[in-house]
């Protein structure tokens, strides 16, 4: 037996070295409210993880290779035309890995609560978005593989629920089915992601993982998800070797509304 649950943000748009850095500090987020790194959660867990025999999950390296083939091999069918009922995108770049985004991640993680923090946003990306899912089990073993792939798969499977217009100017006050993870995977403002996973056993039983990424860009209202047009004729430093339709991973994309 398993349960699922997912969660996007969306920002409304109000404009407004790494582990060293002091997120307390700083003027990265609007008045007041604070940086999800501005006294994180130690490497045990925050509150919440109390008697839940809480872990963290290690994104090694070959996770961090399917966390992006996840990501990117579906970015390349939207680019390319290949997922009806939507166009081909002009510009949209290859994403890759980014330690702080996925140290920001954590830091959230870290905090067995299944809830967006209010602001992840760090000097290089001051308009970070995230994607958040969970499960919760029992009686069976599931990888980290396959929950990951099942994790952005549920993300991506959105795009049933998305339109056109959805797309060309991302709606106020949505009503319906979720769209955001999808939306988010889909940003051609958006070039770095960053992810992290907390393991826990909730009531004694539940075997549950809690998976956060963050990325370099959010979805912002009334602005497009991407710019359709000719397949890659936006890109300046040519198409990616591996992924059909995206830029080069040396694409210049500035992640701001």
């Amino acid at each position: 037996m398993f349960r699922f649950i997912l969660a996007s943000l969306l920002l409304i748009g109000l404009i407004d070295s790494i582990y060293s850095f002091d997120y307390c500090t700083a003027n990265l987020c609007s008045s007041g409210i604070p940086n999800v790194g501005c006294n994180p959660p130690p490497l045990s867990g925050g509150p919440q993880c109390f008697g839940r025999s809480p872990v963290v999950v290690p994104i090694t390296a070959s996770l961090r290779s399917l966390i992006l083939d996840q990501h990117n091999s579906r970015r390349s069918l939207i680019a390319t035309g290949r997922l009806s009922p939507f166009f081909p995108a002009r510009r949209m770049p290859t994403l890759v890995w980014d330690d702080e985004l996925a140290s920001q991640a954590g830091h959230n993680a870290r905090s067995c609560v299944f809830q967006h923090d209010r602001c992840r946003n760090t000097v290089d990306f001051r308009w970070a978005g995230q994607n958040l899912a969970i499960k919760q089990f029992f009686g069976q073993t599931i990888t980290v593989e396959t929950l990951i792939n099942d994790f952005v798969r549920m993300w991506w499977d959105e795009h049933f629920d998305t339109t056109t217009g959805h797309i060309d100017s991302y709606p106020s006050n949505h009503v319906g089915p979720a769209i955001g993870h999808f939306t988010q995977i889909a940003s051609d403002r958006t070039w770095a992601v960053g992810c992290a996973m907390q393991n826990w056993l909730q009531d004694g039983m539940w075997i549950t993982y809690y998976f956060v990424c963050n990325y370099s860009f959010t979805n912002i209202v009334n602005q497009p998800v991407y710019v359709r047009g000719t397949t890659a004729e936006g890109c300046t430093t040519g198409q990616d070797s591996r992924y059909q339709g995206l830029c080069s991973v040396n694409e210049v994309v500035q992640s701001v509304p």
